[in-house]
């Protein structure tokens, strides 16, 4: 499918999205990865390059096309107490706060990796009990950075 004919179909899902009441965008990629992005964070889709590059109101995430299954709009979220059986799974949330990424949602103890753009790790953090994590970024260099959990992977750019 062509940019052009892509970006028209994802215009015609955002507005059927609207009018359905749905709240996030979902990337799925490949290797079973899948991101979700709140629509209350504002998220953007672009090209540049052979690279598909979500921004929202917190971040920017760069994938490679070739990497990806599909994007779709995530349902509003169930309420777990009225459905019996339920297995509510978490989800990573990524966000910027001054200097520091702060990663929540994730398995609890689970590595997080920090990459700098030549593969270089620069980084090595755990989720807390909580899933939780905080990394600073203030002492790296201007450029793209690859932050990997064990459930997603995006990159970011410091500027």
């Amino acid at each position: 499918m062509n940019r052009r004919k892509f970006l028209l179909t994802l215009l015609l899902a955002v507005t059927t999205l609207v009018a359905n009441a749905q709240n996030a965008i979902a990337i799925y990629q490949k290797d079973g990865q899948v991101a979700k992005f709140a629509f209350t964070e504002k998220p953007v889709v672009t090209y540049s390059g052979s690279d598909l590059v979500l921004t929202t109101s917190k971040t920017t995430v760069q994938y490679p096309v070739y990497m990806l299954q599909k994007i779709a709009f995530d349902v509003a979220d169930l309420i777990a107490d009225d459905i019996e059986g339920l297995e509510v799974k978490a989800e990573a949330q990524f966000s910027f706060q001054g200097e520091t990424l702060t990663i929540s949602g994730g398995e609890a103890g689970a590595p997080v990796y920090l990459y700098d753009v030549s593969g270089r790790k620069v980084g090595e953090y755990r989720l807390d009990p909580d899933g939780r994590t905080t990394i600073p970024v203030q002492n790296l260099g201007k450029s793209l950075y690859i932050v990997k959990t064990k459930t997603v992977s995006f990159k970011f750019r410091k500027s």
